[in-house]
């Protein structure tokens, strides 16, 4: 199994990288504030965890590299005015990435199918207000219903956990 050996150079990366990005802006090749460079720095180094977590079978690694693969990404994009991310829209796409998270980790361990139903539940009510802000659904129509049927999210993927646990323990005998 071959991983990216950031472990063991991520220092020196990191200056090489910081490095070539003051000398081609001193150069005037580019153009590059601190945080465009720190945000996209964030961006890589979540896409290295993100591969090295798919490669090791790391469900923690898949998780975290993920979500600072898209927070590095879509601060980014805002930095360098790409983007403008309405605080609705930030709330919701939290909610997506946690919800897409916890799919990646159950494609790494199937046998934690459990994640799939609070993933279900987060990436439901995060493509609600998405929805809601883009203007597709009315606000008073959407928000008694999430406000309402959250607490069925937290009974079902408790009902979810018990059910894994109690099946992988019986395999285990």
């Amino acid at each position: 199994m071959h991983t990216l050996p950031v472990r063991n150079y991520w220092f020196p990366l990191l200056l090489i990288f910081f490095g070539a990005v003051m000398l081609l802006h001193r150069l005037h090749v580019i153009w590059a504030g601190w945080a465009p460079v720190l945000w996209l720095a964030v961006a890589a180094g979540g896409g290295i965890m993100l591969y090295n977590g798919t490669v090791r079978r790391s469900r923690g690694g898949v998780f975290w590299g993920f979500f600072w693969f898209v927070l590095g990404g879509a601060c980014f994009l805002r930095t360098c005015e790409v983007v403008w991310l309405d605080p609705g829209i930030v709330v919701s796409g939290l909610l997506l990435v946690f919800g897409a998270g916890m799919i990646l980790m159950y494609v790494v361990s199937p046998r934690d199918w459990h994640l799939l139903v609070p993933a279900a539940c987060l990436l439901l009510v995060g493509g609600a207000i998405l929805l809601t802000e883009l203007g597709w659904f009315p606000a008073w129509e959407v928000a008694p219903v999430v406000n309402r049927w959250w607490p069925a999210g937290l009974v079902l993927s408790g009902a979810a956990l018990i059910v894994n646990t109690a099946l992988s323990s019986r395999r285990r005998e």
